[in-house]
């Protein structure tokens, strides 16, 4: 549905249909309707998790100012507690008036394309992370105990840019995510990730064994067929 890459300018121009409005879930801000207790959980929810996304906020900016996606364009205004999120992690959405993934792509193909208005329409992204989710539950707890924890680090960076991809963004340094996912494999299977790599050592007496299994078995081979040729004789 709505999969034409027209659609989308099509509906911000139509605005509503019989007086109903439409709203792009891609987009930040989306208001859903909440009962008082609704808003009074959120809010304690909200204050819960303020280490986290205060954090969170920190180290992604270091990411996209000075880190790996320096030249991506991508600017991260906040970190937030998400309502719409069931499921997944974390989401990226984009300011209220920049442009969608989809827009983004659209304007990138462009043959005379404009960058400075492509940087400046793209507008300012947003991650908002699920609190019932085990991950971000868990990266909660690990930066209460240090926030310099290495693995907490490379998780919620590869949680952003993994979101990234998923709403349908570029991320300007693939290999970046792939190492960072390297190192979480490694770590999760007791691994050094920073351990130098080794050639490994073959022993030669093995090797020796083997070619003189191979010697024997040719010469019984041969043996046989010699035999095989007598009896035909």
């Amino acid at each position: 549905m709505l999969s034409d890459h027209l659609d989308e300018p099509c509906l911000q121009k139509l605005a509503d249909y019989e007086g109903k409005k439409f709203v792009s879930i891609q987009k930040a801000d989306v208001k859903l309707d909440e009962t008082e207790e609704e808003k009074k959980r959120f809010s304690k929810v909200k204050d819960m998790y303020k280490p986290l996304t205060d954090w969170w906020k920190d180290s992604l900016t270091d990411l996209t100012e000075k880190g790996a996606m320096k030249d991506a364009g991508v600017k991260v205004e906040k970190v937030e507690i998400s309502k719409r999120l069931t499921d997944s992690p974390v989401v990226v959405v984009t300011s209220q008036f920049g442009y969608s993934a989809q827009q983004e792509r659209v304007m990138k193909a462009q043959a005379f394309q404009n960058k400075e208005q492509i940087s400046m329409m793209s507008g300012r992204k947003t991650l908002e992370i699920n609190p019932n989710h085990p991950v971000v539950i868990d990266l909660l707890s690990k930066i209460k105990a240090d926030k310099e924890d290495r693995a907490a680090k490379d998780t919620a960076q590869v949680l952003f840019q993994t979101a990234l991809i998923e709403s349908g963004y570029e991320i300007a340094d693939p290999s970046a995510l792939v190492n960072r996912v390297y190192r979480l494999m490694s770590k999760e299977l007791g691994v050094d990730p920073d351990a130098p790599l080794k050639e490994v050592e073959v022993p030669e007496e093995e090797e020796e064994a083997e070619e003189e299994d191979d010697k024997d078995e040719e010469g019984e081979e041969e043996d046989e067929e010699g035999q095989e040729k007598k009896e035909e004789l």
